[in-house]
């Protein structure tokens, strides 16, 4: 922003011009003449700039109707500046430096219709209370600042042709002044920042004071001339700076930060008990009781401001503690654990909920970490849940892991957390956890159930299928598995003969024997009837030939039902391959099985 300032040819041009103009009148060039020949130009700039931040885009519409009323305003200025230019090029000489009735009624007009602007315009207060708060400190800021004013001025204002006028005039134009800052900064609906307020604002308080010096029979009239271009320079500022305060933020241009608080009304009450032994010191004239006058309504208004910031206070602390109860309740009662976790991972806030959830209580787990709490399995997933939750302020995560229990069991939680590190009141990750350790066993169960073969406790066909698949994509560039395809022989006479439950318990102790023959890493399931499978990735044929050989000496144990002991036999067909070619490698174990199956009939035939 402040680059943009010192690069801006307009605020640079009208800064060097307001210098040289300055200069020119300080060494008597020119005199009156130059100095209402400047003025129309200023005026003329401010109705400029004014119009150009009201028709600027991302303006609401309250800020934009503020600069197009404002300037109108400047229209007055320009009117009642040219009939004095016209007045000093007649006439030139003293007289014309003190503004003429005409002059005088449109810079009163002027002044009259940028207060009314400000009058009107909406403050935004959100209650009747911070409305009548407002106009409390309003009304106290403004009495105040009138009987400074009034005193500051009066003194000066001498008995020369034109001096009422410049009394009247620097008063309403300092009072104007005290009320756009208080409307500024107590309003909270401000249609300007406050880099464009300051030299609006400065403008305006020097053209007062300069306006009460004014007159024909001055000594020091080039000093004046050149102190009245100040207040018309910094004047059109304000609306310039307005611009680029817009162009960078449309929204912060219009609504800045406001303060729960004001010190203008204290302010102005100390300025008034500070002018008190001054104004004393000439006896108890008229100017003493207008001060103390002043100084008790201003007094009386800060009291009942006051007296009404304690019974909102009051009802703000009743309405805290009965939300402060109810809070506790809510948490006291909650089945949800509510905990806040600080920067280095340690408990600094548990709900009573956690000795009901983990058996602990919240005094026995302050100050504790919350890694020490959870499953060693499920850590990976916590500190990945973590680092996303400390990438970024008011970012959230879910996850779900096992926390200890007092007894020693585990209890699945729910998490949700939030980091809120950067709020003051908090400073740290907010986590809310819901027991979920039913609904994970049953998840867990319906997952088995859709994967294992419910009589077996075997894979089913579907997960060897999506295990094949994975050996074919696995992260290591497997080549080559190796695939058992197992059938019984002759089950169908067990069935007939014993029974389906004896056929039913002779599928299980094959499925036993199986599971004990499969090397770690290896899938053992059953895949319909009495037929069986298994895969081994990453081993070729001679390994699983080992595997076959030690599943078929496991069934040479029979397996007893209802006290008869019946011998299994099995036909087994192996191969190896390339898993990407499922399909070719489960219909070449395929046919190496019914080989197999067929020579042990041939052999038991013979």
């Amino acid at each position: 922003m402040r680059h943009q300032l010192r690069r801006d040819p307009v605020l640079i041009a009208l800064a060097a011009a307001s210098v040289l103009l300055i200069a020119l009148l300080l060494a008597g060039a020119g005199g009156v003449r130059l100095f209402w020949s400047a003025l129309p130009g200023y005026d003329l700039l401010l109705w400029v700039f004014a119009r150009r931040v009201a028709a600027m885009p991302g303006v609401p519409a309250d800020a934009r109707r503020f600069w197009r009323r404002s300037g109108q305003a400047a229209v007055f200025f320009v009117v009642g500046d040219l009939s004095q230019t016209a007045v000093a090029w007649l006439h030139p000489g003293p007289a014309a430096a003190v503004p003429n009735p005409f002059q005088a009624a449109a810079i009163l007009a002027g002044t009259c219709w940028l207060i009314w602007v400000m009058l009107t315009h909406p403050t935004h207060l959100p209650s009747t209370a911070a409305k009548v708060r407002f106009w409390l400190d309003a009304g106290a800021v403004l009495v105040g600042a009138g009987v400074l004013i009034w005193l500051l001025l009066l003194p000066h204002a001498g008995g020369g042709r034109g001096a009422p006028v410049a009394l009247l005039l620097g008063t309403v134009i300092i009072a104007m002044t005290a009320f756009s800052a208080v409307k500024l900064v107590l309003s909270g609906n401000a249609p300007l920042t406050v880099l464009a307020a300051a030299p609006m604002l400065a403008a305006a308080a020097v053209q007062g004071v300069v306006s009460t010096l004014v007159t024909a029979d001055n000594a020091h009239q080039r000093l004046l001339l050149a102190a009245q271009i100040l207040p018309a320079a910094l004047l059109t500022f304000g609306p310039r700076l307005q611009e680029h305060s817009v162009r960078l933020d449309p929204v912060r241009s219009v609504r800045p930060a406001r303060r729960p608080y004001s010190l203008l009304p204290y302010t102005t009450l100390v300025g008034l008990f500070a002018a008190l032994p001054i104004v004393l010191r000439d006896g108890l004239g008229p100017d003493v009781w207008l001060l103390l006058g002043g100084l008790a309504v201003t007094t009386a208004l800060v009291v009942v401001r006051q007296l009404l910031a304690f019974r909102e206070n009051a009802v703000l602390l009743s309405e805290l503690g009965a939300q402060q109860e109810r809070f506790r309740s809510l948490l006291a009662h909650s089945t949800d654990i509510t905990s806040i976790v600080d920067a280095s991972g340690a408990l600094t806030y548990v709900t009573p909920a956690t000795e009901r959830l983990l058996g602990k209580s919240p005094a026995a787990v302050l100050g504790t970490t919350v890694v020490s709490h959870i499953h060693p399995d499920d850590l990976p997933a916590f500190t990945t849940a973590m680092d996303t939750l400390r990438a970024t302020p008011n970012a959230s995560v879910s996850y779900q892991a096992r926390y200890a229990h007092a007894d020693g069991s585990w209890r699945w939680l729910d998490v949700v957390s939030r980091n809120l590190l950067h709020l003051p009141s908090v400073g740290g990750y907010v986590s809310n956890a819901r027991d979920a350790t039913q609904a994970r066993l049953l998840q867990d169960e319906l997952r088995h159930q859709a994967t294992h073969d419910g009589l077996t406790g075997l894979a089913n066909r579907a997960l060897f299928d999506a295990r094949l698949a994975a050996a074919a994509s696995h992260p290591a560039g497997h080549t080559v598995a190796a695939v058992l395809l197992v059938d019984l022989n002759d089950f169908k006479v067990v069935n007939d003969t014993h029974g389906h439950h004896a056929g039913d318990a002779v599928l299980v102790g094959v499925a036993e024997r199986l599971a004990a023959s499969v090397p770690m890493g290896g899938t053992a399931a059953r895949i319909g009837g009495d037929e069986f499978a298994v895969l081994l990735p990453g081993l070729d044929v001679r390994a699983a030939e080992a595997v076959a050989r030690r599943f078929l000496d496991l069934l040479e144990v029979p397996v007893t039902v209802d006290g008869h002991r019946l011998l299994v036999r099995a036909s087994v067909g192996v191969v190896d391959g390339d898993p990407k070619a499922a399909e070719a490698l489960l219909q070449r174990a395929d046919a190496r099985m019914y080989a197999t199956k067929r020579e042990t009939q041939m052999s038991s035939s013979s």
